[in-house]
């Protein structure tokens, strides 16, 4: 079967040592720069440093707009989705994202566009 260099959007890099012991690195690179294609912010200068509970951003107290019922169903589709995508990253690759998936998860219900902005 061989080594696997790619499975549901991890890539695996394998190193045999020279005592005998293999090791493995996993990232999700492809996968989050997809995800930041994907929201049109591939030119936001955010940096990979900041971690996202301490960038600044209310998440956790985003007032929320009243909205068109019809416009609200987009918006909570895309924010679900988007939400989905981190939650997925935190919980593979990057533990660092669970504490500000985890606040930005219980606004799936009724996000509103303030909530969008936090998770971009």
């Amino acid at each position: 079967m061989g080594q696997i260099s790619l499975f549901l959007g991890t890539e695996f890099s394998w190193t045999h040592r020279s005592d005998g012991n293999l090791t493995v690195h996993l990232t999700q690179q492809s996968f989050a720069e997809t995800l930041i294609d994907s929201m049109g912010l591939e030119g936001a200068g955010l940096s990979p440093f900041l971690s996202p509970y301490r960038s600044g951003l209310p998440i956790d107290s985003v007032i929320n707009e009243a909205m068109n019922p019809s416009n609200r169903d987009v918006l909570q589709l895309a924010y679900q989705s988007l939400v989905g995508s981190l939650n997925w990253l935190a919980h593979t690759t990057h533990p660092d994202l669970s504490t500000v998936v985890s606040l930005l998860a219980q606004h799936q219900s009724n996000p509103s566009p303030g909530h969008v902005d936090s998770a971009q």
